[in-house]
C-alpha cells in the first residue's frame, strides 16, 4: 500500500460517527495493548494556555480522523484510541506529559506536540521508545535528532526565504523592518529572512523581537517605524500577535505593507483582535491546498473537509477556525496509518523508512486534505519549498478558502 501525495478532487469523506471523548493528559482503559487491542496515539497539545485557541483546531484534526479511521476498520484491523495531554504550550511540561504517554498511557504513535520548542524537548523521549510520530514543529528537525519523526508544519526557513522573494517581487522593496517572536521557529524564520535581505540587497533598517504571550506591541512598532521601512516582514507565533502588530501599527501610523509566516494566516484571530480590514496590506506565506486564484479554481477535496468540520463541531466552534491547520493534524494519523501498514510494523525506524521511500504514489485509500506532501530520506519535514504559496488571508473566494496571490 502506497500514500496519496496527491487529493483527489471529489473525494468523499464519511461521517464521522460518535467522536472521541479522551481527556486530557488522561488515558481510557484500552485493552491489553497487545496486538488484538487498539492503537494507542498520543496527542500532547496546549490545551490550556496562550495557543488554546489552535490546540483546539488541532484536536479536532485527531479526532477526526481517529473516528474516519476506526469507521473504516482501524489500522491494520486494529482499532484507534486517542489519549490528549494538556502541555501548556510550554516545553518542560511538554517533556512530563509525553513521558506520561509513552510510560504510563503505553502509547504506539504521537501526533504533537504543537511547536517547535516543545518538539525539540520531547523527540529524545520518543526516539529511546522507537515511537513513530509526525510533530508541529517548524524548525530544527533533521535525520539526526528526529530519525522517526516529523514536522507537519511549513519549515520556518522555507517561509523567510519566500518572505523576502515577495517583498522585493510584489512591493520592490529595498528597506526592510524585521519583527518576531522569541520562540526556535521565530528565531529560525528571523535568521532566514535576515540571510534572505543581505543575498536580495534590500536593506535591514530595524528588527525586533518579542515573547509569547504578548498582550500588546506598542513599542516594538514604534521601533520599527524609526527605521522608516517601506515594508514589514513578521514572523509571529498565531493570529492574536498578528492582530496586536497591525494595531500597533495603526496606532503608530506606520502606513506600510506586512508580509508574513504561516502564523498571519490565521484570519479569525487576527480579525477578532484588529477588526474586519486587519487583511488590508498585510499578506501571508502558507500552503496552497485551502487557496485558490478564484472559485473555479477551487479544489472540492478541501471544501468538502470545511463543510465535514463544520456539520461535526457546529458553527461556534469552528467560527475563525483554520481549516489548514485542522487537516494537517487529521492527515498526520492518516500518514502515520499509511506507514504502520505498508511497513507491517509499530517501530519508529521501520514506520519513518516506509514512508520515506513510498510516499510519491497516490492511491485512493489514503485520503490526504493537503496536496503538497514531500517527505525524504533527507529532511525531516513532510513538505518542501515547492509547498509554499502567498495568500491574502482576509479574503475568501469561497467559504474557508483564501485568494491566493501567485501562481494565477
Amino acid at each position: 500500500m502506497r500514500i496519496n501525495a496527491r487529493s483527489k478532487r471529489g473525494v468523499a469523506f464519511g461521517a464521522v460517527g460518535l467522536l472521541l471523548t479522551a481527556t486530557a493528559a488522561c488515558g481510557g482503559d484500552s485493552g491489553d495493548g497487545g496486538s488484538s487491542g487498539p492503537i494507542k496515539v498520543g496527542v500532547p497539545l496546549g490545551i490550556t494556555g496562550p495557543a488554546a485557541g489552535t490546540a483546539d483546531w488541532d484536536r479536532m484534526g485527531v479526532e477526526l480522523s481517529v473516528a474516519q479511521i476506526n469507521e473504516a476498520g482501524g489500522i491494520d484491523g486494529r482499532q484507534v484510541e486517542a489519549v490528549f495531554a494538556d502541555t501548556e504550550l510550554d516545553p518542560a511540561k511538554a517533556v512530563t506529559a509525553v513521558n506520561r504517554l509513552i510510560n504510563e498511557d503505553k502509547v504506539d504513535l504521537v501526533v504533537g506536540p504543537m511547536t517547535s520548542d516543545e518538539t525539540l524537548a520531547t523527540l529524545p523521549a520518543l526516539t529511546r521508545a522507537n515511537i513513530p510520530s509526525i510533530n508541529g514543529a517548524g524548525s530544527k528537525v533533521t535525520p539526526e535528532n528526529a530519525p522517526y519523526s516529523f514536522g507537519m508544519l511549513l519549515n520556518a526557513e522555507y517561509q523567510g526565504q519566500k518572505m523576502v522573494e515577495y517583498a522585493a517581487s510584489r512591493y520592490d522593496a529595498e528597506r526592510a523592518a524585521v519583527i518576531s517572536y522569541s520562540g526556535t521557529q521565530g528565531k529560525v524564520g528571523r535568521a532566514a529572512i535576515d540571510a534572505a535581505l543581505e543575498e536580495s540587497g534590500i536593506e535591514e533598517v530595524a528588527g525586533q523581537e518579542y515573547d509569547i504571550p504578548v498582550t500588546d506591541l506598542s513599542s516594538q512598532v514604534l521601533a520599527l517605524k524609526q527605521g522608516d521601512p517601506d515594508v514589514v516582514l513578521a514572523f509571529p507565533q498565531t493570529g492574536n500577535d498578528t492582530g496586536l502588530l497591525v494595531q500597533a501599527m495603526r496606532d503608530a501610523n506606520l502606513d506600510v505593507p506586512i508580509v508574513g509566516s504561516y502564523a498571519t494566516t490565521y484570519a479569525g484571530q487576527a480579525i477578532a483582535v484588529a477588526g474586519e480590514d486587519a487583511y488590508e496590506d498585510l499578506v501571508s506565506v502558507t500552503w496552497p491546498a485551502f487557496s485558490a486564484c478564484d472559485a473555479g479554481d477551487v479544489r472540492e477535496v478541501a471544501t468538502d473537509f470545511i463543510d465535514e468540520v463544520k456539520s461535526t463541531y457546529g458553527e461556534k466552534r469552528t467560527t475563525g477556525a483554520a481549516f489548514d491547520n485542522i487537516a494537517s493534524f487529521r492527515d498526520a494519523l492518516w500518514l502515520l496509518k499509511a506507514g504502520i501498514e505498508g511497513s507491517k510494523s509499530l517501530d519508529g525506524d521501520k514506520v519513518s523508512a516506509w514512508l520515506e521511500e513510498n510516499e510519491t504514489d497516490a492511491a485512493p485509500d489514503q485520503p490526504l486534505v493537503q496536496n503538497a506532501y514531500k517527505l525524504s530520506a533527507d529532511s525531516r519535514f513532510l513538505m518542501d519549498t515547492s509547498s509554499l504559496t502567498l495568500v491574502n488571508a482576509g479574503t475568501e473566494v469561497a467559504p474557508g478558502i483564501s485568494q491566493r496571490l501567485d501562481g494565477c
